[in-house]
């Protein structure tokens, strides 16, 4: 590889890093996973990626098999990915830390570079009071390439959906070393598009091809969660009049079509005032069930924690409880319920209609209006993560079946199986997440040094995965596949997998983007990148340029 660095170095006006320092430390992101590269490569500008992409592609012609296989580029933003969805095997593009800008505020829009920090940009909007209710759990230290590439979600997105309906356009560079911008286009522009005699018209020339002849099997085989981050989203790039967007599909494809160099998002004002409800629950089918119909009384956020978070939140930090009265620290599961609106007058009626719905089912409730008691009864919910992340029993909280999805109306059903194969396994776990979304954060306690507990894993994986699809769901909401949840693809999409893998040649057809992921990997590879511990990596650490 010596000869390859040294050619690599000289196409890069940026930085590439080879030492076994950079290597170890770009081998890993939040998941269970470790995979060490050869490269990292920080780019300059958006001229380093088209000359990096140029150049693999070139490369991969003339060499050999066992070289061939490495000659990839994998997208990484501050690698929060639970499902290892950021390292590679090959080359790893690093972007905070140059395509780092915000490059226009707009009254409703901004436009960004991949490497922007999601606090970073909420702190320039915040004189205007606008932001993206998209935004992560991570945001303070998660970058917006990140967001799009996996689909993120999170409290806000029972209200305002995903990503994926914020995302108005995309600049990528493709497999050809061609920058191209996607966005919604009419079909007039479409087939100006495939008149073009380059591989952007090829792309949409396929893309049409196989939505138009597959149109049927699209609709019929897309899961009924409301909220979907894996595979590839082949249903609304052709919409009801007939406008063409491929940012549905680049949204969540996590770098596996191409490489984002601009990010274009819609932005709204925040709310004036928001409320809070907090509802206890000792009966996990009545928290769900309540979740369920509170959805009719269209909430702004549905969160949950069960009592593992709580009693985590007890050892390690003890005072965000305070707020909280005995009846509710020892409940099974909390169940959090948020308005919003112009003013108190506005919210109070959904506030009141909420209270008729829980009260026959929780067994206490509290509510207030008022914005410090509001944070301080969310601390325990939003902090949740970070909790459980506390080593328990020489054991750590392992994201690997850590965001399946239901319907709504199938949580109840979902909560309840979810404790009885943990119970089966006689595991510890600790579960919260998005109630409204039928999303669970799910992590058991396991110790990646014990065989036993490796041997679990997929075990495990496989149990709730199908059972996740049996109710109608999917294996990720918000986090994407990565090397954990690509080998059960085929099992959540059926025949629609094989649309994936179309796909995935139409838009790289050497297989030079984050291969190892979606459509080419399977249990056995993905288990030989098992870490044999897992440190919490540090993600809070500002990006530099080194």
């Amino acid at each position: 590889m010596e000869n390859l660095i040294e050619e690599l170095k000289n196409v890069i006006k940026g930085e590439v890093l080879t030492d076994d320092k950079s290597l170890e430390h770009y081998s890993t992101d939040g998941s269970v996973f470790e995979m060490k590269p050869w490269a990292i490569v920080l780019p300059k500008d958006k001229n380093d990626i088209i000359n990096l992409v140029k150049f693999i592609s070139k490369k991969k012609i003339t060499a050999n098999e066992e070289i061939k296989s490495r000659l990839s580029i994998t997208s990484r933003g501050k690698a929060t990915d639970q499902a290892g969805g950021p390292i590679n095997d090959g080359i790893i593009l690093r972007f905070p830390g140059y395509l780092d800008k915000i490059l226009e505020i707009g009254e409703d829009f901004v436009r960004v570079e991949p490497g922007v920090i999601w606090s970073d940009l909420f702190d320039k909007l915040a004189s205007s009071n606008r932001y993206i209710p998209a935004y992560p759990a991570s945001y303070k230290f998660a970058t917006l390439g990140g967001g799009v590439a996996n689909n993120c979600g999170g409290e806000k997105t029972v209200k305002y959906g995903s990503m994926r309906d914020w995302v108005e356009s995309l600049k990528i560079v493709i497999a050809s070393g061609e920058e191209i911008e996607v966005k919604k286009i009419s079909q007039k522009e479409v087939l100006q598009k495939q008149s073009q005699d380059n591989f952007e018209g090829e792309i949409y020339r396929q893309m049409s091809d196989l939505i138009v002849s597959n149109f049927n099997l699209i609709n019929n085989y897309q899961p009924k969660a409301n909220k979907i981050s894996t595979g590839y989203w082949l249903k609304d790039i052709i919409d009801d009049d007939n406008n063409f967007d491929l940012t549905k599909l680049i949204t969540g494809s996590q770098g596996t079509l191409g490489i984002i160099t601009e990010i274009k998002l819609k932005t709204i004002l925040r709310a004036p005032k928001t409320a809070l409800m907090v509802l206890a629950f000792d009966d996990l089918a009545k928290a769900g069930q309540a979740s369920y119909e509170l959805l009719k009384t269209k909430p702004s956020a549905l969160e949950f924690v069960d009592k593992f978070v709580i009693d985590i939140t007890r050892r390690a930090e003890p005072e965000l409880l305070n707020v909280f009265s005995q009846e509710f620290l020892n409940s099974k599961l909390l169940v959090l319920v948020e308005f919003e609106g112009e003013n108190q007058q506005a919210i109070k009626p959904m506030m009141e209609e909420a209270k008729k719905i829980a009260q026959p089912l929780a067994k206490a409730l509290v509510e207030t209006y008022d914005e410090k008691e509001e944070n301080d009864l969310w601390a325990v919910r939003r902090s949740a993560a970070v909790l459980a992340e506390k080593p328990y029993h020489n054991k750590a909280a392992l994201p690997f079946i850590e965001d399946s999805a239901v319907p709504p109306e199938n949580l109840a059903k979902y909560l309840t199986s979810i404790y009885e194969i943990m119970n089966k396994y006689k595991l510890d776990f600790s579960v919260w997440g998005h109630a409204g979304n039928g999303n669970l954060h799910l992590q058991p306690f396991l110790n990646l040094a014990d065989s036993a507990d490796r041997d679990k894993l997929f075990k495990i994986a496989d149990e709730v995965y199908k059972l996740a699809i049996s109710l109608g769901g999917v294996i990720s909401a918000e986090h994407n596949d990565g090397l954990m949840r690509s080998p059960f693809l085929r099992e959540e999409f059926g025949p629609l997998y094989n649309l994936f893998v179309e796909v995935k040649k139409i838009f790289d057809p050497e297989n030079i983007f984050n291969p190892h992921k979606k459509i080419d990997v399977d249990i056995d590879f993905s288990k030989r990148y098992l870490r044999h511990n897992y440190d919490i990596p540090d993600f809070g650490v500002k990006p530099n340029k080194s």
